[in-house]
């Protein structure tokens, strides 16, 4: 109970009072009803947008964290995007390998023996006798028949001699005098090939021409052609 003021003599008077006992005034009593708190509103997933998230989980589902949408539609949402993310990427890991149709048949494989084989069949071959003409006729024309590229030369061996550098060569018959012969230097020193050889032995080298000296034909990086 509390006092108030009267409206029309401005007394004192009870506020559960009818009237103002001093002018018979009423008492107006102002009955305030309480503020009910204000509930969120909550959205509710539609049809068309729940076929979204079922069908195209990783676009609609990220719209669920937005404002307004249950704990449990996010969860149920966010959930099934995770699960068909894992379900992508494992059948994408476990994909069968890929078997070729291709009916191009695979390349036979080449041993370095026959390779080499087949480069030296290739060869043009010339004598030494041959190799010496050329050079004492033009060395330029010479230089550009055989310098630089690969021939064979067969002949009978004149010479087995050692270079400046210790490098094993051999000279053979052919040459326009006994000092001009043609000189074969080999490309495996250690062939024991080398050793065996003999004067007068007659072979076949497949040499890489390395131009003249004084008109002498020079060959490098010389082979046996067996």
């Amino acid at each position: 109970m509390a006092l108030i003021e009267c409206k029309e003599c401005s007394k004192q008077v009870s506020d559960s009072a009818v009237s103002c006992p001093n002018c018979g005034a009423p008492v107006a009593t102002v009955y305030v009803a309480p503020v009910a708190a204000s509930q969120p509103v909550t959205k509710s997933v539609g049809f068309g947008f729940a076929l979204g998230i079922i069908f195209l989980p990783w676009i609609f589902g990220w719209f669920l964290l937005g404002r307004g949408y249950s704990p449990k539609a996010r969860v149920l949402g966010i959930g099934w995007l995770a699960l068909t993310a894992y379900l992508f990427f494992a059948a994408k890991d476990h994909a069968p390998p890929t078997i070729s149709t291709s009916s191009t048949p695979p390349k036979p494989v080449v041993s370095q023996q026959e390779a080499r084989a087949s480069r030296i069949a290739s060869l043009s071959t010339f004598t030494a006798a041959q190799l010496a003409a050329a050079y004492d006729r033009n060395t330029v024309a010479a230089d550009q028949q055989f310098k630089g590229k690969q021939f064979k030369v067969t002949g009978v061996v004149s010479s087995i001699n050692t270079d400046f550098r210790g490098r094993p060569y051999v000279t053979l018959q052919g040459g326009v005098n006994q000092f001009m012969e043609p000189q074969f230097s080999f490309e495996d020193a250690k062939d024991p090939a080398i050793a065996r050889l003999q004067k007068g032995s007659k072979v076949t080298l497949a040499c890489t021409g390395n131009g003249d000296i004084a008109k002498t034909p020079m060959s490098e990086d010389c082979e046996f052609v067996r």
